[in-house]
């Protein structure tokens, strides 16, 4: 890998956690997504810095390029982030609908009450 390419991205890596840490401080992104995308950046930055890591481990599984190789595992660290998230989606969604539930029940109560004191 040439030493400015390598360079340009530890720079947009290094930029990109800055801005993740940013989004975190202003509460716009969850903890644990943070945790998740700070592996992502530091997984990069120790492959600009290596690259031998990433010719090893292409040579390893048989692919000719390294490049196929980086492709081939930020997209399956990609779908493992999304299924991370798609199962906090649904814990959210159920706790949502449970929510509603309640609050639907604690209305009827109100309702009742309010009509019993009025029959009064």
């Amino acid at each position: 890998m040439d030493r400015v390419l390598r360079i340009i991205l530890i720079i947009v890596t290094m930029l990109f956690a800055l801005f993740i840490i940013r989004q975190t401080s202003k509460q716009k992104l969850n903890y644990r997504l943070t945790i998740i995308w700070g592996f992502f950046s530091l997984f990069t930055v120790i492959l600009a810095i290596f690259p031998q890591i990433i010719m090893w481990f292409s040579a390893l599984i048989h692919i000719k390029t390294p490049v196929n190789a980086i492709f081939l595992v930020y997209i399956f660290l990609l779908i493992v982030m999304l299924v991370y998230i798609s199962v906090e989606m649904y814990k959210i969604q159920k706790e949502i609908t449970i929510l509603i539930q309640e609050n639907g029940l604690l209305n009827k109560k109100i309702d009742d009450l309010k009509n019993k004191i009025e029959k009064e």
